[in-house]
């Protein structure tokens, strides 16, 4: 019996007990993906955030990189200067958007899927939406 499919075998479990925890390291133990820190009245909705969304949402001040959902710096970053005239018009504005794809789900032909209606709901839908809002484009 040849001894060549066992040298493989072996050089691939070898080669995984080496990539996958390098991998795990490179993803998630990375100080420059940590979270930003933001302001108290912000911090809940960030761990509701990280919780529920991260998985699929990359988002900057969350210290997520979720690659199944649309990068939300870029979609929802504040057109002209975040601190302008026209800030908290932006920011509510871009809260009914994020709570009406939260309530409603969101279909994007582009994405490799479709974002479902009610992953979360009620006071925790707020809270994900103001802090995604204040946050999204601004790190």
């Amino acid at each position: 019996m040849s001894k060549k499919p066992f040298v493989i075998f072996g050089l691939v479990i070898a080669f995984l007990a080496v990539a996958v925890p390098a991998w795990a390291f490179i993803r998630d133990g990375d100080p420059d993906r940590a979270q930003t820190e933001v302001p108290a009245n912000l911090k809940s909705g960030q761990s509701l955030f990280v919780d529920n969304c991260g998985n699929c949402h990359k988002l900057y001040s969350a210290g997520t990189y979720g690659t199944f959902g649309p990068d939300l710096d870029q979609k929802l970053a504040p057109a002209g200067t975040p601190e302008g005239p026209d800030a908290a018009d932006q920011i509510e504005g871009t809260k009914a958007q994020v709570l009406s794809a939260i309530e409603n789900g969101a279909n994007d032909p582009t994405l490799r899927g479709n974002m479902p209606a009610g992953i979360v709901s009620g006071p925790v839908a707020e809270e994900i939406a103001e802090f995604v809002a204040q946050t999204a484009g601004r790190g």
